[in-house]
């Protein structure tokens, strides 16, 4: 491997689902490390091991192949606590971390108390005051120590983000992080280092809800390896309303749901991908314009907003657009039949998902309720439909003898003709079904009579 190889890494939680919020975090990695020709790793970030489960990682990995987001490395932090083990002895064995003992409870109080006499809330490394023989007493006494890492307090933490710019941090205003936890088990902080070390990532894109984290990860890079990655802090995602993407209850905008509710992939990663820059959304962009178009550049420091009804949008128009070659193996998996490119043509203008297709082929292939319509009306639309349809001379003779126009002309028609008071194109309907078809259902509303 170069030194200069570019490596980003997209790590989830398997803890629940993949929403657009982190799917545009892992969008924009897939985007940069493409364009430079890198290596995209995926890395299951499962410590957590109560709440992480299997179900979650292989949706993950589902929704990222359904979108196209490829890896060339997959791994789990559940495989790799040995490392983390070893590791961590390697700070304690130079001083860089240190047991403490205190309870949530008195680490609340503290906090409290230095908030009250306007004092900066952090915790003040009261551990490395302590005796060996207090250390003793207290695990004595059935308190099991969780460790911290000894921050370089007399120092600021500079680097240069590639979306904000030169940002600067003081250590001495931030705590001690801790890196593993009274039950041994490693914090995110200290594990997420450890692999971006030993995978040799490069550039760490994530939200700029880390600028902070990452102020302590960088005083983390250099005590282990002797430098650290470069960091882009994109804007959070937030929706129409205002939340954060990520904090909204529920699984509207899971990459999942929308998979099911047969949204196009196209159309998510379309619209990310412009979200927050000053690229313009197009429906026609596939994955390689994306990565030509790509730029932190082009990013606004401004929290993007996602509204779900524009994927609806750019899925319809995708779908308008679509040959019957590329959506027939779909269109076969929603057990439809008799399928052509006729009927596709029928009804791809009036989709706002595949799955709709389902609901068109039942109106055009099946009898439709027959609805209480004028009978002269109807009795004139038998009239004067010939064998062969020509929609155009149907229409005029139709308008003749009726003397109806507009809306009072073809809402009825198409009520008699579909059931439905909206729809595909009516010519492209009335050439579909021909004319066989057009006058049984003709028939059917005047027998019903």
């Amino acid at each position: 491997m170069q030194e200069s190889e570019v490596i980003v890494r997209f790590a989830p939680s398997p803890t629940g689902l993949l929403h657009v919020g982190n799917l545009r975090i892992a969008l924009l990695n897939y985007l940069f490390v493409r364009k430079n020709g890198g290596k995209f790793i995926l890395r299951i970030d499962d410590t957590d091991l109560e709440r992480s489960s299997k179900e979650s990682e292989d949706l993950i990995l589902k929704d990222l192949e359904w979108l196209g987001i490829g890896w060339d490395e997959l791994h789990r932090q559940s495989e790799r606590l040995e490392k983390y083990r070893l590791t961590f002895n390697e700070l304690v064995n130079v001083g860089r971390v240190y047991p403490c003992y205190e309870t949530k409870e008195e680490l609340l109080l503290r906090r409290k108390i230095r908030a009250s006499q306007g004092i900066p809330p952090i915790y003040e490394r009261a551990a490395l005051k302590l005796t060996a023989e207090e250390k003793e007493k207290l695990e004595r006494s059935g308190r099991k120590p969780y460790w911290r890492f000894k921050l370089s307090a007399d120092e600021s933490v500079r680097w240069w983000d590639l979306v904000h710019g030169e940002i600067s941090i003081p250590l001495d205003a931030v705590s001690d992080p801790v890196l593993v936890k009274p039950d041994g088990s490693f914090v995110y902080t200290f594990a997420s280092v450890v692999d971006d070390v030993e995978l040799a990532v490069s550039h760490v894109i994530r939200g700029d809800d880390h600028i902070t984290n990452t102020a302590v990860q960088i005083d983390i890079f250099l005590a282990i390896a002797g430098k650290s990655p470069d960091f882009a802090h994109v804007p959070l995602l937030a929706s129409i309303d205002g939340q954060e993407v990520s904090k909204r209850v529920g699984s509207a905008l899971s990459v999942s749901k929308m998979r099911e509710n047969g949204v196009d992939p196209g159309a998510i990663l379309s619209i990310l991908a412009s979200l927050g820059t000053s690229n313009n959304a197009d429906h026609r962009d596939k994955m390689h314009n994306l990565i030509e178009k790509f730029s932190f550049e082009k990013m606004s420091l401004a929290s993007p907003k996602f509204n779900p009804e524009d994927v609806k949008t750019f899925t319809r128009k995708i779908l308008a657009e679509k040959t019957f070659a590329e959506v027939e193996d779909e269109l076969r998996k929603l057990n439809l039949k008799n399928i052509s490119e006729e009927f596709w043509n029928t009804i791809r203008e009036n989709l706002h998902f595949i799955g709709e297709s389902v609901f068109w082929h039942e109106i055009l292939f099946n009898e439709i309720n027959v609805l209480k319509e004028d009978e002269n009306f109807v009795n004139l639309m038998l009239s004067t439909l010939t064998n062969p349809v020509d929609f155009d001379k149907w229409i005029a003779n139709l308008k003749l003898a009726s003397g109806r126009r507009g809306k009072e002309l073809f809402h009825p028609l198409r009520m008699v003709l579909t059931g439905h008071e909206n729809g595909p194109e009516l010519r492209k309907i009335i050439d579909f079904l021909g004319y066989e078809r057009l006058r049984r259902r003709i028939v059917r509303h005047l027998e019903a009579k």
